[in-house]
């Protein structure tokens, strides 16, 4: 079967209803003889009678009520679509993914995402912790909605929503022979055990890109993907490890304390918010955006 004319089926559900040709033209402000022909056209099309004629006019017959009740699913269908249409436009209902550097989590979640969970409370909010290729693959695979990672590649299929310089320092800890420093020197990162991100993030592409540039190798002692496992493998005083982090030179925070390198490799690196350049985004994920924009300290 051909997909049925809606329009003839809306003049066979009016007279149904209404219970006469001449009512069900009233009501859609047209001729009565327009309204028995498209009865008709709409017969010949379903290959079936729907009214049995009589002088006194239609009769429905079984028939009929097969079609009635596939009308009545269709509006029901369509008044749900506009529902959940118009439920997404005033942001009750959708879900929202997220892939984002482990790093970036307590800001995000304290900062944006807690107060955005409790005003739009019927939203579905998925947050992925990822490495940045894994982010940039989500974002232009459509995986995710919202990529938020440190040192991403320039790649036309991604658009910048908000970027902000964050360099990289070497991290000590509190006891570390270098702690009473406020900057060091990359020799002073080879005479010690390094810690290092693993292969697929932002971080170690840079990395690499400072060894060509400096004709050295890095030895790590210890490579992870988890900047947890960096954090503690430094505070315990067991090395030395490159982050990307906000924390100003010299000053102990949590037990950490960060160190300038004076290269401009080390100094350029930054964290970038982006969504497809391209991808139509619902209002969820618009309004989601500017507040990220807006209220995440690392944007401002």
């Amino acid at each position: 079967m051909n997909e049925i004319n809606q329009r003839r089926m809306q003049y066979f559900y009016e007279v149904l209803t209404q219970g006469s040709i001449r009512d069900a033209a009233e009501v859609l402000n047209t001729a009565p003889s327009v309204v028995s022909r498209q009865i008709r056209l709409l017969e010949k099309e379903l290959a079936v009678t729907l009214f049995d004629r009589h002088p006194r006019g239609l009769q429905p017959n079984e028939a009929s009520e097969i079609v009635l009740e596939y009308c009545r699913n269709r509006h029901a269908h369509q008044e749900r679509l506009e529902t959940y249409l118009e439920e997404m436009r005033s942001l009750q209902r959708g879900r929202i993914y997220i892939a984002v550097n482990q790093g970036y989590i307590e800001p995000l979640m304290n900062e944006v995402l807690n107060d955005f969970c409790q005003q739009y409370p019927r939203l579905n909010i998925h947050v992925e912790t990822v490495l940045t290729n894994e982010a940039v693959d989500q974002v232009t695979e459509d995986i995710a909605h919202i990529g938020l990672v440190y040192n991403p590649p320039d790649i036309p299929e991604l658009r910048c929503c908000a970027r902000a310089k964050r360099p990289v320092r070497l991290m000590v800890g509190k006891k570390h022979p270098l702690a009473r420093q406020k900057k060091a020197t990359l020799a002073d990162a080879l005479r010690y055990p390094l810690g290092l991100l693993s292969a697929s993030s932002g971080l170690l592409k840079m990395l690499q890109a400072l060894e060509d540039s400096e004709k050295i190798r890095f030895a790590p002692s210890l490579t992870t993907n988890s900047i947890t496992v960096l954090e503690r493998f430094v505070k315990a005083g067991k090395g030395v490890a490159f982050m990307a982090t906000s924390l100003k030179p010299g000053i102990e925070t949590d037990g950490l304390i960060a160190l300038e390198i004076d290269n401009p490799i080390l100094n350029t690196p930054e964290s970038r918010l982006f969504v497809r350049r391209g991808r139509p985004l619902p209002a969820a994920v618009n309004q989601l955006l500017r507040q990220i924009i807006t209220k995440l300290s690392l944007f401002k």
